[in-house]
């Protein structure tokens, strides 16, 4: 049975394709929160979070098509950035910081309270999950310590973007809905 896997090329292509499709996501949620539509808001939001996850499945699932020289097959590596220092895996990393960051953005844009714990630990399981996963299909993947903090990293710094984001909208909105008191309209 043949492996699936994606060469480089398409790699790039599919991590721009994320980035775009990233800012188009955040753009709008941005626009719907500051016109208060909560609606609309939930609407993205049902759609984009499953489309995220189709999209982390078809990206970390499929097999590679050679074995991680720095980590033996059907272990897992428990010591931080062990391949970053037998091979510059730089690109890799930021893959990692990038591939939780859409979903770090939206979530901030679900919860009132706590959004960026809640965001990181959620984010924590899912990556636990998905090197768990891929340890079990022994599919030329890395199971390695160092995506669960860059996954993690990516997903809490985005949460703090969100969170920022959020924020500054609700406290423009309150600031912009405040009376004036009468007081001040008499001098």
């Amino acid at each position: 049975m043949p492996m699936l896997y994606f060469a480089v090329p398409t790699v790039a292509l599919l991590v721009t394709l994320g980035l775009a499709a990233s800012i188009a996501l955040l753009a709008a949620l941005l626009w719907f929160a500051s016109r208060d539509n909560v609606r609309a808001k939930r609407s993205v939001l049902l759609v984009a979070i499953p489309a995220w996850a189709i999209g982390l499945a078809v990206a970390v699932l499929p097999a590679a098509p050679l074995p991680d020289p720095s980590i033996p097959a059907g272990t897992f590596n428990w010591i931080p950035f062990l391949a970053h220092r037998e091979r510059d895996l730089g690109v890799e990393m930021l893959a990692n910081l990038g591939l939780f960051a859409p979903l770090g953005l939206m979530l901030s844009f679900c919860w009132r309270r706590f959004a960026v714990l809640k965001t990181t630990l959620l984010v924590l399981g899912i990556s636990i999950c998905v090197e768990a996963t891929q340890l079990a299909l022994r599919n030329n993947r890395a199971s390695d310590i160092t995506d669960i903090i860059t996954n993690t990293a990516g997903g809490f710094i985005a949460a703090m973007i969100g969170w920022v984001l959020v924020s500054l909208i609700g406290n423009r909105k309150a600031t912009a809905e405040t009376p004036v008191p009468d007081s001040l309209l008499e001098r």
